[in-house]
């Protein structure tokens, strides 16, 4: 046989393997698979997922095609799409940690945050050195309120990828929460360092600032937020905040109105344009943004407390106390809820429980938290230390001097709220005066004290 003939017959055969190979199932599955990979790269995930599909005909099995469909149906928004086949993934290959990650952050679009935290520790066991698991099980933990767990897991993760400038800015949030403005400051300033085109971390340190009660530094982090992502409605929102709290209220409801064009469906605009409305005298136009918060929250706390508290100033006891009570069960980041509880009840005749209810919350309280501004108002409340005592814990327990005026405001309004349960009208008449005259108009003791005062003025 002549070279030749023998190239030619290998060729011919060559052609006719592959062809019975492409006409195979699995060969058509590996077909498709690869033409589905092509269109995701090239950004047609919709595309994407009809080859994967073809794929998963021809191989029921194929767990690279149902992991691939998965992540695709993900980008188009399908959530629940996207979840079955990380679970059919998973189950052909319980031991990659790829699937598992992959449905956490499906969870998250789905707001199972109790499943994602499942499947990214279920990741973690599985691949314990990867950093970006630390890190998403750290946001599900702080969208589950549970903010000291979600700091360990970021401190965790910036321990394996410590010039990960997103898990900087993700502690930030974290410390947020538990008030250690200091340390989220210097977190959010390095997360910036790392990556100055971040607009989420000049947000948080925005937000950090204004709590700080450094309102012109603020604005700057917000002017910078809105510069690099100028459609994000949530950073006008914020920069509308601290325009609010500095009393620029034509400031703020410019701003509030540009992020309701960006963003009709967010709660954060709605809790924002709520308060620049009861600052103004607004209660009804506050009582309509705070409900409508509720409504777009997802199951957020914070709306529910905006909109208890205004129905708490306008003596609407009942709506107050469910609201209240709804924010505590979905673990309010305050303990303002519940000591407007108490108020609630001692002042419809049911002192005795609210007196129950805070001695259980004091027993519930670690060393630390016992020596803390809640601590205070709520053995004040109950009569375990006398009005003098709480009203110089106000200072004596402020973690940082910015936070001085904020308690000497709230002990004085809740001071004369006992003063006023008491019978003791002047003394309480007095006490609201102090409250308001301490000008922190940013705190629900203010707000609160001015909407007393108001009645007993008859105005």
């Amino acid at each position: 046989m002549k070279v030749s003939t023998l190239i030619t017959c290998f060729s011919l055969l060559t052609v006719l393997w592959l062809a019975s190979s492409c006409a195979s199932p699995q060969g058509r599955a590996k077909s498709e698979y690869a033409a589905g990979m092509r269109k995701s790269e090239s950004g047609h995930p919709a595309d994407a997922v009809a080859r994967f599909s073809e794929a998963i005909k021809s191989a029921p099995g194929y767990y690279d095609a149902y992991l691939a469909r998965g992540i695709a149906r993900q980008q188009l928004g399908d959530f629940r799409g996207a979840l079955s086949d990380f679970s059919k993934a998973i189950e052909l290959n319980p031991g990659d940690a790829r699937a598992l990650n992959d449905r956490g952050l499906c969870r998250f679009g789905l707001k199972d945050f109790t499943g994602a935290d499942a499947d990214f520790t279920a990741a973690i066991a599985l691949e314990p050195g990867q950093g970006n698991l630390y890190n998403s099980r750290g946001l599900a933990r702080a969208l589950l309120r549970q903010p000291e767990n979600a700091l360990a897991d970021f401190n965790k993760a910036i321990e394996l990828i410590p010039q990960s400038a997103a898990v900087y800015r993700n502690r930030a949030a974290a410390e947020v929460v538990l008030k250690e403005y200091e340390k989220a400051l210097t977190d959010a300033s390095h997360a910036i360092d790392l990556d100055p085109n971040d607009a989420f971390s000049y947000r948080i340190r925005g937000n950090t600032k204004a709590l700080l009660k450094n309102f012109r530094d603020a604005i700057t982090d917000f002017d910078q937020a809105i510069q690099l992502k100028p459609g994000d409605a949530e950073a006008y929102a914020g920069r509308a905040d601290v325009e609010l709290q500095i009393d620029d209220f034509e400031a703020a409801a410019t701003d509030l109105a540009r992020a309701i064009d960006l963003n009709p469906d967010s709660a954060l605009v709605f809790v924002t344009r709520g308060f620049l409305k009861e600052k103004r005298g607004d209660e009804n136009g506050a009582l309509a943004d705070f409900g409508r918060a509720v409504e777009l929250s997802g199951g957020m706390p914070e709306p529910y407390a905006s909109l208890a508290l205004v129905q708490y100033d306008m003596a609407q006891f009942g709506p107050a106390f469910e609201n209240f009570q709804k924010s505590l069960e979905l673990r309010n980041s305050t303990d303002n809820p519940r000591f407007y509880i108490w108020l609630i009840r001692a002042q419809t005749n049911a002192r005795e429980q609210g007196d129950s209810e805070l001695k259980d919350f004091l027993k519930s309280l670690t060393a630390e938290k016992s020596r803390e501004w809640p601590a205070s108002i709520a053995r004040f409340l109950v009569g375990e230390i006398s009005e003098s005592e709480f009203l110089a814990q106000a200072t004596t327990t402020a973690p940082r001097p910015s936070a001085v005026t904020g308690q000497v405001c709230e002990a004085f309004y809740y001071a004369a709220m006992k003063r006023k349960l008491a019978g003791d009208t002047q003394g309480a008449t007095e006490l609201f005066q102090k409250c308001l005259n301490t000008g922190d108009d940013n705190n629900f003791g203010y707000l609160s004290a001015r909407a007393e005062l108001g009645r007993l003025k008859g105005e």
